[in-house]
């Protein structure tokens, strides 16, 4: 469950890593600087004012027998700042405080207020943007209005703690990503290098970079595409030799065997020498470098509509976008699908070919509808020189390479093949897929 939750990619597990130990340190010292500062600010603060108004309503009778009301009143606006008004006129308190349930600010006032004041009262702490409105019923002709600045019981500490919580932590956890994607990058280069490698494209430019353990990984990565580039080398100097050191002595034996077949009496020898030189000539371009051919971009649909126009004659469909663009060795993908048509031309009538895109991959499908080949030799098929039937050996020039060499060049471009029984009937499904 928590894989399917968690970040894919190394970015952003690691700034997950980096996110969500802020935001908790956050919230502990947000819960800790509210619960034990603002609260206890604000509330001493509407405390002080809900003193101020007990103190002025139990002076107010004092003074109104003294007709020293106004006394009073300018005394309370110099010395404490609260504004009041008498109100003589017959009214009833408003029926319900303004006030917000989700707001932490309004319940502390209203629960001083609730608690301190005895008398009938009614408060808006958003009468206007500098004051608090309260309203105190002394007895039903008489109502005194209190205006408090809320500069005097509000503290604005915390909007400014929430600032400087909040700016600096986001300011630096700009930077973090930044340098986290700086340590991040060669770890992409690296794998985008081994993704490469991995289609046969030799010639890549990468650079070396990144912390003491990238940097590790990336010599290793040198030191490996080195070996592997020395061994193909090798190999490619081998085959060579091979290619000369049996081809001169296979032409000797056909020119002994013209001069010697005048009642054509040898001429089973000779087509069993001519079979030789395909063996070993089909051998060679099994094991050959084919990572020499450059790669390149091209129309696959037009590659494959002008082989099946050359080449073959039976009853060949293809099923494709008319511009379906393909990177790759073209001769190779063009020899690998004229392989796969040739094994299925030898026992199926009818042949479809199917070339689409699916997001970032390419699939080739070739269905046929012959005999197939039995689940138990579908992996064993791609073995160099394994043939299904024994006695078929040499016979239609099946060496048993094909479909090796099918495999090897699709392994070349970083992609797969596999074989299926045709799900529309009888016979064989290939599926190529090539990355993007």
């Amino acid at each position: 469950m928590l894989r399917k939750i968690f970040p894919k990619t190394l970015l952003f597990r690691s700034l997950l890593i980096i996110v969500v130990p802020i935001i908790l340190i956050q919230v502990v010292i947000g819960a800790v600087f509210f619960d034990s500062i603002w609260f206890k600010t604000n509330r001493g603060l509407v405390r002080g004012a809900t003193n101020e108004i007990n103190t002025f309503l139990a002076l107010y009778p004092e003074f109104k027998q003294k007709n020293k009301v106004n006394e009073l009143i300018n005394t309370f606006k110099n010395n404490t700042g609260l504004i009041v008004s008498i109100k003589k006129e017959t009214q009833q308190l408003p029926s319900a405080n303004a006030v917000k349930w989700y707001s932490l600010y309004d319940k502390i006032v209203t629960e001083e207020f609730s608690d301190k004041i005895k008398n009938p009262y009614w408060h808006n702490v958003r009468f206007d943007s500098s004051n608090i409105q309260v309203l105190v019923m002394l007895n039903k002709n008489e109502i005194i209005e209190f205006l408090i600045a809320k500069s005097k019981i509000r503290s604005t500490s915390g909007r400014i703690f929430a600032l400087w919580i909040t700016i600096p932590s986001f300011i630096f956890l700009i930077i973090s990503i930044i340098f986290l994607r700086n340590q991040i990058r060669p770890i992409v280069h690296l794998s985008r290098a081994a993704e490469k490698f991995g289609k046969g494209q030799f010639d890549i430019d990468f650079k070396i970079s990144g912390a003491l353990e990238i940097r590790q990984a990336s010599y290793e990565f040198e030191k490996m595409k080195r070996r592997i580039l020395k061994h193909i080398s090798q190999r490619t100097a081998m085959l060579s030799g091979i290619s000369h050191d049996l081809k001169t002595p296979l032409t000797r034996l056909k020119l002994q065997i013209e001069l010697l077949n005048k009642n054509q009496k040898l001429n089973s020898l000779k087509e069993e020498i001519n079979e030789m030189e395909k063996m070993i000539n089909e051998y060679l371009d099994f094991a050959s470098n084919q990572y020499s051919q450059p790669l390149e971009k091209f129309n696959i649909f037009q590659v494959i509509q002008n082989l099946i126009d050359k080449s073959f004659k039976k009853n060949i469909k293809i099923n494709s976008p008319k511009n379906l663009i393909f990177s790759g060795r073209k001769n190779l993908i063009r020899r690998c699908i004229a392989n796969i048509i040739n094994n299925s031309q030898k026992y199926a009538e009818n042949i479809l070919i199917t070339c689409k895109k699916i997001k970032n991959t390419t699939l080739i499908t070739i269905d046929d509808d012959g005999p197939g080949i039995e689940d138990e030799h579908k992996d064993k098929v791609f073995r160099p020189f394994y043939r299904i039937d024994k006695s078929t050996a040499f016979k239609d020039s099946n060496f048993g390479l094909g479909l090796s060499i099918v495999e090897d060049i699709v392994n070349s471009h970083g992609g797969t093949v596999k074989l299926f029984n045709n799900p529309k009937g009888k016979g064989l499904r290939v599926i190529l897929s090539f990355p993007n």
